[in-house]
């Protein structure tokens, strides 16, 4: 597997994105999927932007309040065992 991984993207950069997938009413992964993003990066850049906020006043705020998920339907299975 040569040249599949794709350039860094600039914690500005990340901001930008992250504040513009909560702007858009969809849900992460959803957004994820429509602009060719892997969503466990998204949710890495927020794990550190919102770490670097917490550590440097300029950036906090410039990451969103946290997106409600919706949650999907969970199969319950139910295992018996003989009496």
């Amino acid at each position: 597997m040569t040249g599949t991984r794709k350039a860094r993207v600039p914690m500005t950069e990340q901001i930008r994105l992250i504040n513009e997938c909560r702007q858009s009413g969809m849900t992460d992964a959803d957004w994820c999927r429509e602009n060719d993003i892997a969503v466990s990066a998204f949710y890495h850049w927020v794990s550190r932007c919102r770490k670097t906020s917490a550590a440097d006043p300029v950036v906090k705020g410039a990451v969103g309040k946290r997106q409600r998920i919706r949650s999907r339907k969970r199969i319950t299975v139910i295992l018996r065992f003989p009496a």
